[in-house]
C-alpha cells in the first residue's frame, strides 16, 4: 500500500520462519533434557562414590531425590552416628517418597537411635500401611518389635514373613526362639506348611531339646499338607544317634503310615526294610545305608537276583573286612531271633568269605554271624539265631568278614534278607 512502511512476507517464508522455531524450540528442549539427564548422572555417579562427602553434592544436583536423602541418612546412622542429622535426612526422604516402606524403615531406626521410641514406632506402622505383606518389610519391622519388647506385635509380622515366604523359616524361627524360648508362642505362628515344622524340628534338636521335638513332630504329622518322607528322616537319624529307639521307631511307623511309598519297603513278620533291594537305598532311618569301601564295588543287580527283579552284587579286589553295606534293627532286649539270606557267589578266592554279622549297634557285641560264603555256589540260604542282649535295643545288621585282612576277590550277591523274632514260627529260609 502506497504511504505504508509495512510489507507483507510471502506464504512460503511464514511457513520456513516457523519451521525453523519449531526446529530451535526441540534442540532446546533437548538440550534441557540432556542436561537434567547429565545432572542426574553425575548425582548418580557421586551417590555411588565410596566417599560419603559426595552424597551432598549429589543432594545439591538432585535434591528430590528421596533415595539420595536416604542413602545419606544410613551413612549419618551408621558411619558418622550422627543421628539427629540422620533423622533430619530420613524424614527428608519419607517426605519425597512416601510410598517406600525401606525409607520408614530407616526412619524408624534413626529415630530409635535418638531414643525417640514413639515416633520410632509411628514409623515402623507407616511402613507396614505402605507395604503390609512384603516379608522384607515385615520381618524388619518385626525384628524393631522384638527389641522395643512389643511380643505380640513381633509375632504378628514374624508370621507374616512364614507365610509368605517359607524360605526365610530358619532365620526367623532361630531369631524367634534365641530371643524368647517360647514354645507356644512359635507354635501360634506357624502357617500349616511342613516345611517350616521340619526347620522347627532341626532347629530344637540342635539345642538338644528332644521333648519339644517330639511335640512339633506330632502337630506335623497331624498336618494334613503332604511331603516328601525323606525330608524327615532326618529327625529318626538324631533319635538313633541319641539312642532313644523307641521314638525313633515310632517316627519310622509314623511316616510310613503317611507315605505309600515307604510303606511298599516293609514286609510282613520282617525286621529287615527292603529285603530284596527292591527300592532305592534311603541311606538314612531304618533302611538300609551304603558307605563306599575300597576293594569292594556295591551295585545293585537286575540281571541275576533270587526274588523280586534285583539283588546286591558285590565285586571284591584284594583285602576288605567290611562290604559297606548296612541297616538298623530295632528288637527287643534278652530276646531270640533268627536272621536267614540268599546268597550266590563266583569265583570267590579267600580264606575267609563274607557273611552277615549282627552286632549291638552301640556297643558292638556280636550275637550272631551266619556261615561265610567261598567259591562259586548257587543260590542258598544262610541262617543264624541269636539272642539280643539284656539292655539291647538296636541291632546293626551288616555284610562282613572275619577277619577281613586277608585276600578277597570274586563275585558275591545277597538277597532276600529277614530277621524274625523265633516267637513267629518262620521256617529258616
Amino acid at each position: 500500500m502506497i504511504g505504508s512502511n509495512e510489507e507483507t512476507l510471502p506464504a512460503n517464508d511464514t511457513a520456513r520462519i516457523r519451521g525453523w522455531i519449531c526446529c530451535v524450540a526441540s534442540i532446546l528442549a533437548a538440550v534441557s533434557y540432556s542436561w537434567v539427564a547429565l545432572e542426574a548422572y553425575r548425582a548418580q555417579r557421586l551417590a555411588d562414590s565410596p566417599d560419603g562427602s559426595f552424597l551432598g553434592k549429589a543432594i545439591a544436583l538432585v535434591p528430590a531425590n528421596a533415595s539420595y536423602h536416604d542413602l545419606l541418612c544410613r551413612r549419618n546412622m551408621f558411619i558418622s552416628q550422627d543421628f539427629e542429622r540422620a533423622v533430619i535426612e530420613c524424614r527428608r526422604a519419607s517426605e519425597l517418597n512416601p510410598y517406600d516402606s525401606s525409607i520408614w524403615l530407616d526412619l524408624a531406626q534413626a529415630y530409635y537411635s535418638t531414643a525417640n521410641e514413639q515416633l520410632s514406632q509411628a514409623a515402623i506402622q507407616k511402613a507396614l500401611i505402605v507395604d503390609p505383606t512384603t516379608p522384607n518389610t515385615a520381618w524388619n519391622a518385626a525384628n524393631f518389635f522384638l527389641l522395643q519388647g512389643n511380643i505380640s506385635e513381633a509375632m504378628e509380622q514374624y508370621a507374616i514373613v512364614l507365610r509368605e515366604d517359607p524360605s526365610l523359616a530358619p532365620v526367623v524361627l532361630n531369631t524367634y526362639w534365641q530371643s524368647l524360648h517360647d514354645l507356644d508362642g512359635i507354635r501360634g505362628i506357624l502357617p500349616p506348611e511342613p516345611t517350616i515344622y521340619l526347620e522347627l524340628l532341626r532347629l530344637l534338636l540342635s539345642t538338644g531339646d528332644f521333648r519339644s521335638a517330639g511335640q512339633i513332630w506330632s502337630e506335623l504329622m497331624q498336618l494334613k499338607t503332604t511331603f516328601d518322607f525323606r525330608k524327615a528322616l532326618f529327625y529318626i537319624d538324631v533319635l538313633l544317634q541319641a539312642q532313644d529307639v523307641t521314638r525313633a521307631s515310632e517316627a519310622w511307623k509314623d511316616l510310613a503310615s503317611r507315605s505309600k511309598e515307604l510303606q511298599a519297603y516293609f514286609e510282613p513278620n520282617n525286621l529287615v526294610t527292603d529285603a530284596s533291594f527292591a527300592h532305592q537305598i534311603l541311606n538314612s532311618g531304618f533302611d538300609w545305608r551304603y558307605t563306599p569301601k575300597p576293594q569292594a564295588a556295591v551295585t545293585l543287580d537286575t540281571s541275576i537276583y533270587h526274588v523280586g527283579d534285583r539283588s546286591l552284587k558285590i565285586v571284591y579286589s584284594q583285602s576288605n573286612s567290611d562290604a559297606g553295606i548296612s541297616q538298623y534293627i530295632a528288637v527287643r532286649p534278652d530276646s531270640r531271633y533268627r536272621v536267614t539270606a540268599w546268597v550266590s557267589s563266583e569265583d570267590i578266592e579267600s580264606a575267609n568269605g563274607p557273611a552277615l554279622t549282627v552286632r549291638d549297634a552301640y556297643d558292638h557285641t556280636v550275637y550272631g554271624v551266619t556261615e561265610e560264603t567261598l567259591g562259586t555256589t548257587p543260590w542258598h540260604c544262610v541262617v543264624a539265631e541269636f539272642r539280643s542282649g539284656h539292655n539291647t535295643s538296636l541291632l546293626l545288621l551288616a555284610l562282613e568278614r572275619h577277619p577281613g585282612e586277608t585276600l578277597i576277590q570274586g563275585r558275591f550277591w545277597i538277597g532276600d534278607i529277614r530277621i524274625v523274632a523265633l516267637s513267629a514260627q518262620e521256617p529258616e529260609c
